[in-house]
């Protein structure tokens, strides 16, 4: 599936990776949307003067304003934006807008004025429809949700959510980059992660996934789906394992649950489709003491012995994780597609074993019964380790 790209270098880094999964039609890089959409100061690439060649393209591409009419002719499906090229100096001249640099570059004296990120994020607002215009050429739009973290934050939070509050056929990638002091160099893992959900909104099988953006910002635990198409959910939070409160149905595709006292939390998300079953979020520790902006969630589950593999197998068919906590010498091939890690190299909170059993009770419970009989022929072998007393609670249940 072919897309179209407005980002800066973290979308190009992403683009490197062999595990992206879109053909790149269009790549609108360094430039912001203003910028996009407004009048060309027409020059020839020999009036650029520099011998770095992305110098020139960028310089030659914002001056000319060649790049919207590449995005109108496309045929691509798919429109992806991260807004960290947004940082860049942006001036006007004659009610245009273009990178410095694209100015500093050429010999003309030009009368320009800069502009303050409080204006561009205002100009940009007044351009709302434009954007919108745009977005809605293409069948999806995902949005990377990705932060510089540093004094610009708030600046890039405020223009993600403007297009996050009307864009409508938008789709969503947090970049998790909370620890990251360098984004643009940022570890190999964050790439990974969002390849990895972006090969899931490509894949075949994207109408029988429930894919979601999951975050927790302060008090407030939420997903976002990423399905455009009507659909209706139950959402319901679960608190230490066990159900704790529940929405009602709803075509919203956004749910948010305040949590008010410190504990483990997650959202489990039923669509009223008869062939998608329940998906739970990752787990997200919250203590109000102690956690000031965002929580952590687990990406990591320490294994079991052989006897209780079977939780871990359960829960691992409700929750994604990055990897086990365990012997990676037993596990040379890493176990039901996940790597083992040795405790010494996660350097991350992960769930424990001796947690693993209250975990798997409540998921039991709440499976139905077709979920519960698909469990158990697909898990009859972890299941004939099990003791005694799990074999007969679970016969109990069927």
């Amino acid at each position: 599936m072919k897309i179209d790209i407005i980002g800066s270098k973290f979308s190009s880094k992403l683009t490197e990776f062999r595990s992206f999964p879109y053909s790149v039609n269009n790549f609108i890089a360094g430039t912001s949307l203003l910028s996009l959409f407004s009048e060309p100061y027409p020059k020839a690439m020999k009036d650029i003067n520099t011998s770095d060649i992305v110098e020139i393209s960028t310089a030659h591409r914002d001056l000319n304003k060649a790049n919207l009419e590449k995005l109108k002719e496309s045929n691509s499906e798919v429109l992806m934006i991260d807004l960290l090229s947004e940082l860049n100096d942006i001036v006007v001249y004659n009610g245009d807008y273009f990178n410095r640099r694209s100015f500093e570059l050429i010999d003309d004296e030009i009368d320009y004025q800069t502009v303050r990120k409080i204006d561009q994020f205002r100009a940009l607002r007044d351009r709302i429809k434009d954007i919108l215009t745009l977005a809605q050429r293409y069948d999806k739009v995902i949005l990377i949700d990705v932060l510089p973290n540093n004094d610009y934050d708030s600046f890039i939070s405020g223009l993600y959510e403007l297009l996050y509050n009307n864009i409508e056929n938008k789709l969503v990638i947090s970049a998790g980059n909370d620890a990251v002091k360098d984004i643009l160099n940022a570890p190999l893992e964050i790439y990974d992660a969002v390849n990895q959900q972006l090969r899931k909104i490509n894949s075949d099988n994207y109408e029988n996934q429930l894919l979601f953006d999951e975050k927790l910002e302060d008090n407030i635990l939420s997903v976002f789906m990423n399905y455009v198409e009507e659909r209706h959910y139950i959402y319901e939070l679960y608190k230490g394992g066990r159900p704790f409160k529940k929405s009602h149905r709803t075509d919203s595709r956004y749910c948010q649950f305040h949590l008010d006292e410190a504990g483990k939390y997650r959202i489990r998300v039923t669509a009223e489709v008869d062939n998608i079953k329940p998906r739970f979020s990752d787990t997200f520790v919250y203590n109000p003491k102690t956690i000031s902006a965002k929580g952590k969630s687990y990406q990591y589950v320490e294994m079991p012995s052989d006897e209780n593999l079977w939780m871990l197998n359960l829960i691992l068919s409700t929750s994604n994780f990055k990897g086990l906590v365990g012997n990676p010498f037993r596990y040379v091939d890493g176990y039901n597609g996940l790597d083992v890690f040795l405790k010494e190299e996660v350097n991350a909170d992960y769930i424990k074993k001796e947690d693993l059993l209250e975990m798997a009770l409540n998921i039991l419970y709440d499976l139905n019964k077709d979920d519960l009989e698909t469990f158990i022929v697909d898990n009859q072998d972890a299941l004939n380790s099990a003791s005694n007393a799990i074999k007969d609670y679970i016969s109990k249940l069927n």
